[in-house]
């Protein structure tokens, strides 16, 4: 349960027992109930869970566009005056379909993710890409399995983000890149 549901159950719970109890004023608690109700920047996007929800926002909105299976799940940022960094993770299984993302497409979507973020944010250091695969329901598990990452840094980013690398060569110019064997090659 996030932070949004565990207030709202707490206080409608409290308005509850103090309606039957009769010991304070509902309409007060009602408008506790109603401020944590109402939509919040910081509860009301699924895809944002680091310290920047604006940001965060603003990262999401530009790399989902950008995808081909528009499968961006989580976006983390961590903006300081010094330094920005990003952890952007996006699913490896087209949606709604039973079809894993090669190994080439996870590249391919791994480099515009990169190439966009940096570009639209300059402020941004570093960025963490990852893919996963969620466990086939059929196993009735509700978990997903990292099978793609890479670290990119802005330095790097810079010196090779003008020689028409291939996305593999492109993401190999970052250094460690890793891929799980059960990823399609």
């Amino acid at each position: 349960m996030n932070r949004f549901a565990a207030c709202y159950v707490t206080l409608s719970l409290l308005i509850a027992m103090s309606a039957s109890a009769g010991s304070a004023p509902l309409s007060k608690l009602q408008a506790r109930a109603a401020h944590f109700a109402a939509p919040h920047a910081e509860f009301s996007r699924p895809w944002t869970e680091g310290i920047s929800p604006t940001l965060e926002n603003q990262v999401f909105d530009a790399t989902y566009h950008v995808l081909p299976s528009h499968n961006i799940l989580k976006v983390y940022v961590f903006d300081a005056p010094s330094y920005g960094a990003a952890g952007i993770r996006f699913s490896a299984r087209v949606p709604h379909q039973l079809q894993d993302l090669s190994l080439d497409e996870m590249e391919h979507e791994a480099a515009l993710i990169i190439r966009t973020t940096f570009d639209q944010f300059p402020s941004l250091r570093s960025i963490d890409v990852w893919a996963t695969i969620p466990v086939a329901l059929a196993r009735q598990k509700a978990i997903e399995n990292t099978v793609f990452s890479v670290s990119a840094e802005r330095s790097v980013y810079d010196a090779v983000r003008n020689q028409g690398l291939s996305d593999a060569a492109f993401l190999g110019a970052f250094g460690q890149v890793w891929a799980a064997a059960e990823v399609r090659r």
